[in-house]
């Protein structure tokens, strides 16, 4: 009997430690099971990383019709709550690949188009400690103090004019939004669509130089005889031009050109639209007097100039 207990008590023994051994490798096994594994962990943080990274705006293409005002798009497309903008950043690059420099002296004025239009008024530098770090980056347009806070769907149009026509190729947008800089490079017209080198004045001053085409300026329809009797009374184009006379022959010469395809239709499109505002004041050219021609316009006669002055280029421009 006594041998008989002895040995319940050592399979008992055996039965508590073989149950210990289960247990502990069935809790190692399904702490196993829940553990992530090291792949999962990495993929959730890059996706987080890469989501913190995305613009929540996008920016469209930069566009003009006269090469002075210029405009592009910025939209929200994240979902959710989105902070507004604080700070819009601008460089230019122009045909030769080289950066336009946008400076107090050429930036006349900028506005942004949401639901309500906003005058903006231009600066040129960011704060230290920003976002964007634009330390070693100069000339550059910055816009700041947007009003109208960013909502889905909406569309909001930035504008900005300069003191003359350029040509861009593309232009590079810092938006800073809340702790983040987002930048984007988007392209520009292109350097042949804003084509300002075509034929001067004096390209159409002889009889048969306009290939039969007429032009109008002011509401009136001038054909090339009219017309040379304005520009060149008695073959000379000499001498001080009064205003009427001087806007209509930079007018006249912007027309032919567009007409013949050495300049884009948009080509000095501000310019003209000056002169053709003064020209529609005055009656018909051909009824005054050359001695007599109308005059007293500055705006008309600085648009002639600027016509004048850069219409016709050197080889090679």
């Amino acid at each position: 009997m006594l041998f008989i207990r002895e040995m319940l008590k050592a399979l008992t023994k055996v039965s508590i430690g073989l149950g210990a051994v289960l247990l502990m490798f069935s809790c190692s096994k399904d702490m196993e099971n829940v553990t992530p594994s090291s792949d999962f962990s990495s993929s959730s943080l890059d996706a987080a990383k890469a989501a913190s990274l995305t613009s929540p705006v996008t920016v469209s293409a930069l566009s003009t019709t006269d090469g002075k005002t210029w405009q592009f798009t910025v939209q929200k497309t994240a979902e959710g709550n989105v902070a507004n903008i604080g700070s819009l950043l601008l460089t230019l690059t122009g045909c030769d690949d080289q950066q336009i420099a946008l400076t107090s002296a050429n930036v006349v004025s900028a506005s942004v188009t949401g639901s309500l239009v906003q005058s903006l008024a231009p600066s040129f530098k960011e704060g230290n400690g920003s976002a964007c770090d634009m330390s070693a980056v100069t000339g550059y347009l910055r816009l700041s103090d947007f009003q109208e806070k960013l909502t889905d769907g909406r569309v909001y149009t930035i504008r900005f004019t300069l003191s003359q026509a350029i040509q861009v190729k593309s232009a590079t947008v810092w938006t800073r939004i809340s702790n983040a800089c987002h930048t984007t490079t988007v392209s520009g017209p292109g350097c042949d669509v804003m084509d300002l080198c075509g034929e001067g004045q004096g390209a159409f001053h002889k009889a048969g130089s306009w290939n039969g085409q007429t032009v109008t300026l002011g509401g009136y329809t001038y054909t090339e005889a009219e017309g040379l009797a304005i520009m060149t009374p008695n073959g000379n184009s000499a001498g001080g031009l009064k205003d009427a006379r001087a806007a209509f022959s930079q007018g006249a010469t912007v027309l032919l050109n567009r007409q013949m395809g050495y300049i884009s239709a948009n080509a000095y499109a501000a310019e003209l639209a000056t002169i053709d505002a003064y020209l529609s004041t005055l009656n018909k050219l051909t009824s005054y007097s050359i001695v007599d021609m109308p005059t007293g316009n500055a705006a008309a006669k600085a648009a002639a100039g600027y016509i004048g002055d850069n219409i016709k280029c050197e080889e090679g421009e």
